[in-house]
């Protein structure tokens, strides 16, 4: 699968609410790494109730759930709703000026 998301896209997302957001196989959410302290982007691949499995688009290189497991909600900041990739944003703020 090719990624969805390159390195320089901005992306927007929805705050995770506990109880209150619902999680979906195949979207895109925005977490604390497990072990690591950084935040990462990642595809849900399976939801179960207090955790989650995340892969990422390009499988041979991607940190995800194969390395370091399940994902506990509580470790979810959001979920992505859409991306804006800089040529674009380039190219809007050039038809601006």
């Amino acid at each position: 699968m090719l990624p969805y998301l390159k390195e320089g896209d901005i992306v927007f997302f929805k705050k995770y609410k506990k109880n209150k957001s619902i999680l979906k196989n195949r979207q895109i959410v925005i977490f604390n790494h497990p072990i690591k302290n950084k935040n990462l982007i990642k595809r849900i691949n399976s939801v179960n109730q207090n955790n989650i499995e995340v892969i990422g688009d390009n499988i041979e290189f991607s940190e995800d759930s194969n390395k370091f497991g399940l994902i506990n909600n509580e470790k979810i900041i959001g979920i992505v709703t859409s991306k804006l990739n800089i040529p674009k944003l380039k190219n809007f703020l050039i038809q601006k000026n």
